[in-house]
């Protein structure tokens, strides 16, 4: 293929992230937030330093056109399964498919695959990215215990996405249904927290990135609550890691198959008198 053709193909993609595919072919984002976005990869970029990629099997969930499922490769990572369901994709999936091409990778793609739907991999991975997803759920209790299903008991977990530190009461959420500008799940440092408690994770590290109050935040937050203070509304990354046990979250047997990770609800039943 000539390098007109290529550039015609990259040109014709909707690219969320930027890419270099060596050789002065360069894709472009086309999203009009793009220095917002790339304040948030740095921030991504900078977590990732902590992580020993090296030899590992990753799964990026929600890949989009898959910027990080090539990063864990180039760090070393020896198989990388870019998963991310185009029908909840404006892009379609066609970028991430090209820049496999022009980056002769090795990383398996499967873009039918919901995070809601990840544990019918009926597979384990050493490293887990969940990367700017959680906040478009409408079920992130349901999507984070598919998550969970993936793990085993070394595996690192990566989330990422908004969240309200402040002009928020601690132990909510936002849920703005219904404005269509807006995520549908943007929760408090502590809702997180206890949210990742519930699918038996902890936190081991997170990190900030903060940003001024947006417009669905003002509108949202003035909705819900008639106050005048505007929440602010940032990014964080978050690593966590799995774990199994009692679960002071749970006095009763969890749902989506979390009890398997809690012995309280995993011994064997009594016999019946």
């Amino acid at each position: 293929m000539s390098r007109q053709e290529l550039e015609a193909q990259i040109a014709a993609i909707h690219w969320y992230h930027e890419f270099d595919f060596g050789q002065g072919l360069i894709a472009r984002s086309s999203t009009p937030d793009v220095a917002a976005h790339r304040r948030i990869w740095r921030l991504i970029s900078d977590q990732f330093d902590a992580i020993d990629w090296r030899g590992k099997s990753v799964l990026d969930i929600g890949c989009w056109d898959g910027y990080w499922s090539f990063e864990a490769e180039r760090r070393g990572a020896a198989s990388v399964l870019a998963s991310d369901d185009v029908s909840q994709n404006w892009a379609a999936g066609a970028g991430l498919r090209l820049a496999k091409r022009l980056f002769h990778s090795r990383v398996e793609i499967n873009q039918s695959l919901s995070v809601y739907d990840l544990a019918t991999l009926g597979r384990k991975f050493d490293v887990i990215l969940c990367l700017g997803v959680y906040y478009h759920l409408l079920d992130p209790f349901y999507a984070f215990a598919q998550v969970r299903h993936c793990c085993h008991p070394g595996t690192i977990v990566v989330f990422e996405g908004d969240m309200a530190r402040y002009g928020m009461r601690a132990d909510v959420a936002c849920l703005p249904f219904g404005d269509a500008t807006a995520p549908l799940f943007v929760p408090t440092p502590r809702t997180l927290f206890n949210l990742l408690r519930a699918t038996y994770f902890d936190i081991s590290a997170q990190a900030f990135l903060n940003s001024a109050p947006r417009a669905w935040a003002k509108s949202a937050w003035r909705r819900i609550t008639r106050r005048a203070q505007l929440p602010s509304v940032d990014r964080a990354v978050t690593v966590c890691r799995p774990f199994a046990g009692a679960n002071p979250l749970h006095d009763y047997r969890p749902p989506f198959g979390l009890h398997q990770y809690d012995e309280r609800f995993n011994a064997a039943r009594p016999a019946a008198a």
